[in-house]
């Protein structure tokens, strides 16, 4: 009587150990690419609303003239939610705007009369004046690969 195995041969194994290993070859970068797209969906979300707060922020004073709100100039801040502008005036706070539970760092550019906001950055590390730019779609994929990854609302157009 003959003794019957039961299991696979290893060409077997070998077949299906090449196509997990095509299928995760084609899977490994379309998924990076996800969290990449991802990544960059949340850092231009968070600075729309930093430049949706920033907005409401400088109406309300620009209004009721409870601060001096710089023209032209830059402020930055982080999770106090007050921005302190880079070339003096008085700080703008946005609390109020943002919520409590804001985190994260920003920045914004005033208008040339004051009563505006240009645009807004925000990122999870801090941002300096000399970093900030208006940045296009391109610019702020790219700040990924760097020690400063930015989100900038609203976006620069392409030239």
């Amino acid at each position: 009587m003959k003794n019957k195995f039961k299991g696979f041969t290893l060409i077997e194994l070998i077949v299906v150990i090449a196509i997990i290993g095509v299928l995760a070859a084609i899977l490994v970068p379309t998924m990076l690419g996800y969290v990449r797209n991802a990544r960059v969906t949340k850092m231009n979300g968070n600075a729309k609303s930093i430049y949706s707060g920033a907005q409401l922020a400088i109406t309300d004073c620009y209004n009721k003239g409870l601060a001096d709100i710089q023209p032209d100039c830059i402020y930055t801040g982080s999770d106090d939610c007050i921005g302190h502008p880079d070339g003096g005036g008085d700080d703008c706070e946005l609390k109020n705007y943002l919520g409590e539970k804001f985190g994260g760092y920003f920045a914004f550019v005033t208008d040339s009369q004051g009563g505006g906001c240009v645009y807004a950055l925000w990122s999870d590390k801090p941002i300096s004046p000399s970093d900030v730019r208006h940045m296009t779609t391109q610019d702020v994929e790219d700040s990924l690969a760097t020690s400063l990854p930015m989100g900038c609302h609203p976006l620069k157009p392409n030239s």
